[in-house]
C-alpha cells in the first residue's frame, strides 16, 4: 500500500448537539454513546422496530472547547443515505431536545493516524492501526491541502475491510433486511445489550440469547485467473457453493492488483461453518473461481452447533 491518505467521496457527516444529545441518541442507536472516548470512531446503527438495520454509521466525539460547551457528536454515514437519516433522526426528536445539522465536512481515511492532529482511530480495525479526519474544505482543495491522491485510489482501503469483514453502506449491508448480529456488529463493539432499551433491542436480544442467527458474514479471498479483469461486478447472483451445495452469496469485491486476488465479503449460512478450523481455510467456489473463507481473529472461535 501507498504511503497516502484517501477521500471518501461517499460519505458525509451529519452534527447532533443540544443539552441532552448523549441521552437522546442512546436511546435510538445500538452502541453505548456514553462510552465513546475521544478520538475515536465506533460503529452504530439504527435499526427498525423490528430490529433490522435501517442506517449504519460510525460515532465519534466533538472536541469540548471549555467548560460551558457541552459537546456534539459527528455521525458519519452513506451520503446516499444522509437525507434519511437526518429525516428519521429529526421524527425521533419529538421534544426538539437535539439540534440535528448537516455538515459540509468531507471524510479522509489515513494509514498514519499520528501525523494528524484531528486523526479518529477507527475501532472496527483490530490488528491495523486506520485513522479517519473529517474536514470542511471545498473540493477543488482536497489534493493540495490534505495530501491525498486520486479518490479511485480506494481499493487497498476497501481490502483491508473486507480483510477483518468490516462491511459499510447499505450496498453491504442491505436496509431493513440485515441483522446486527449477522454483520457481526456485536463484536466490532457497535452494539451493546446491557445500556438499556433502543430501537429494535427486544428482537435482537431474543435473536442472542436464544441463538436464532442462522447466517454471518464472513470475510473472503479470491483468485484473480483471468489478469483481465480488475473490476468484478457483483449482482444478486453471485451465489457461493460447496460441494454443489449453496452456502451463500458475495456481497462486495475489491481487487488488490499487488497480490492479484480479491478480498470481499460474503454471507454464509452458519451451518456450513460449525466444523471450521481455526487455522486452516475453508474453500468453495463461485461458478470456477475458487474461494476461500479466512477469519480474522475476533471472529474465532466460531459458535459450535449445540
Amino acid at each position: 500500500m501507498k504511503n497516502e491518505n484517501i477521500f471518501l467521496n461517499n460519505r458525509a457527516v451529519l452534527k447532533i448537539s443540544g443539552p441532552n444529545f448523549l441521552t437522546f441518541l442512546n436511546n435510538i442507536l445500538t452502541s453505548d454513546i456514553t462510552k465513546i472516548k475521544s478520538k475515536e470512531v465506533v460503529p452504530s446503527a439504527l435499526l427498525s422496530p423490528q430490529g433490522r438495520i435501517l442506517f449504519d454509521m460510525l460515532i465519534s466525539l466533538g472536541p469540548i472547547k471549555n467548560i460551558d460547551d457541552l459537546g456534539y457528536i459527528l455521525i458519519e454515514c452513506e451520503v446516499t443515505q444522509a437525507d434519511d437519516l437526518f429525516k428519521k433522526i429529526t421524527i425521533y426528536n419529538l421534544r426538539k431536545e437535539v439540534i440535528i445539522e448537516k455538515t459540509k465536512y468531507k471524510v479522509f481515511v489515513t494509514k498514519n493516524p499520528k501525523n494528524h492532529l484531528h486523526s479518529l482511530i477507527d475501532k472496527r480495525f483490530f490488528e491495523t492501526s486506520i485513522g479517519r479526519f473529517y474536514k470542511d474544505i471545498e473540493i477543488e482543495n482536497i489534493y493540495l491541502e490534505c495530501n491525498v491522491t486520486s479518490s479511485k485510489d480506494i481499493n487497498w482501503y476497501n481490502s483491508l475491510r473486507y480483510i477483518n469483514c468490516i462491511p459499510e453502506g447499505p450496498k453491504e449491508i442491505i436496509p431493513n433486511v440485515s441483522l446486527p448480529l449477522e454483520i457481526n456488529l456485536d463484536l466490532l463493539g457497535g452494539i451493546n445489550f446491557e445500556k438499556g432499551c433502543f430501537i429494535g433491542q427486544e428482537v435482537n436480544a431474543r435473536v442472542k440469547w436464544k441463538g436464532l442467527v442462522k447466517k454471518k458474514y464472513v470475510p473472503i479471498i479470491m483468485e484473480n485467473k483471468d489478469l483481465s479483469i480488475t473490476n468484478y461486478n457483483i449482482d444478486n447472483e453471485n451465489k457461493i457453493f460447496l460441494k454443489d451445495i449453496e452456502i451463500g452469496k458475495i456481497m462486495s469485491l475489491a481487487y488488490d492488483k499487488i497480490v492479484n486476488k480479491y478480498f470481499g465479503i460474503a454471507i454464509i449460512k452458519l451451518v456450513h461453518l460449525y466444523n471450521f478450523e481455526e487455522n486452516s481455510d475453508l474453500e468453495c467456489y463461485h461458478e470456477e473461481s475458487k474461494i476461500k473463507i479466512r477469519f480474522p481473529q475476533y471472529l474465532l472461535p466460531l459458535p459450535k452447533k449445540t
